[in-house]
């Protein structure tokens, strides 16, 4: 993470151990203080993948929020 080498970090823990808090909130805090987006939810990161790998740029328009009413 500190070599920039990453551009998204996806973390959910798979259980709820104290190895596994503690690992997954350095992961975590990294990625929040090198600004690099981060998605701790594995349904949103479901969707996430699949909007990303199936819509083109052209698909997606930057649009005001009242446009999307």
């Amino acid at each position: 993470l500190h070599n920039k080498e990453v551009d998204m970090v996806v973390n959910i823990p798979k259980n709820l151990t104290e190895g596994e808090l503690s690992n997954g909130y350095k992961i975590r805090r990294a990625a929040i203080d090198l600004n690099i987006p981060l998605i701790t939810n594995a349904r949103l990161a479901s969707a996430f993948i699949y909007a990303f790998c199936t819509m083109s740029i052209d698909d997606i328009a930057i649009m005001s929020w009242d446009e999307y009413k």
